[in-house]
């Protein structure tokens, strides 16, 4: 897996396309992912901003901060680093995903029988 810090740029990187597309910007792309804002002065950015993306984001972030970036919370194995590429707010590898997909989603309804 690539390093901590590399792992951030990619986090970063698509917090700042999403609140480009969003919200617009007044603030560099340079600026955002270069990795000299901390998570304080990031979250004082996106204060006023609010979207499920901004917060699956923002919990990516504090989990590179805690050391537990990339760790299934179902599990606690590694997520490939592929599926982290794809979506760098992942939080469950692919078999917990699918299994927990399964669990959640409502079962279609059947009419009952009529007498």
């Amino acid at each position: 897996m690539k390093s901590r810090r590399a792992m951030r740029r990619v986090v970063l990187s698509s917090l700042f396309e999403h609140l480009e597309q969003r919200f617009g910007v007044e603030w560099s792309r340079e600026t955002f992912v270069d990795g000299s804002l901390s998570l304080p002065q990031i979250d004082a950015l996106l204060a006023y901003k609010s979207d499920p993306r901004i917060e699956e984001l923002r919990g990516a972030l504090g989990r590179l901060e805690r050391g537990t970036y990339g760790i299934c919370c179902c599990c606690k194995e590694q997520i490939g680093a592929s599926l982290l590429e794809r979506d760098p707010a992942r939080r469950f590898c692919a078999e917990c995903e699918q299994r927990y997909l399964h669990h959640v989603t409502p079962h279609t309804m059947q009419p009952s029988a009529v007498s």
